[in-house]
């Protein structure tokens, strides 16, 4: 989208704050460009404008991004890792834990089938 530096650029200069005509104007001389209509709320009462929400929201994408290839040994050592970290979790209390609910739940279940 050839949009994308203008829309960068505008979001840099003006952010969320008021924008009057001069300002607008000396903007397109300076970066050559076109501001499209649409990119603007005209506030009646301050007499200015301010770049609409879609714009100042407005995030590039990051098609430039690299993704790093793992090869089967970097897999394997991520496997690994993963699963060595896997013991230093408390599974004992874990395992206390469950059954405490369990037993709650059932305890639960029998109260409620006898009060009924």
């Amino acid at each position: 989208m050839k949009h994308i530096p203008i829309i960068l650029s505008l979001q840099n200069t003006f952010g969320e704050s008021a924008i009057s005509r001069k300002e607008i104007n000396s903007f397109q001389e300076k970066y050559q460009c076109v501001i499209e209509n649409d990119w603007l709320e005209f506030d009646e009462t301050e007499d200015c404008f301010y770049l609409t929400p879609e714009l100042l929201d407005y995030k590039q994408p990051h098609s430039d991004e690299t993704y790093e290839v793992l090869g089967l040994g970097n897999l394997e050592d991520k496997i690994v890792d993963a699963l060595e970290r896997g013991k230093l979790i408390p599974w004992g209390k874990l395992a206390i834990a469950m059954w405490f609910c369990f037993l709650f739940i059932v305890i639960y279940v029998i109260i409620e089938a006898v009060l009924k």
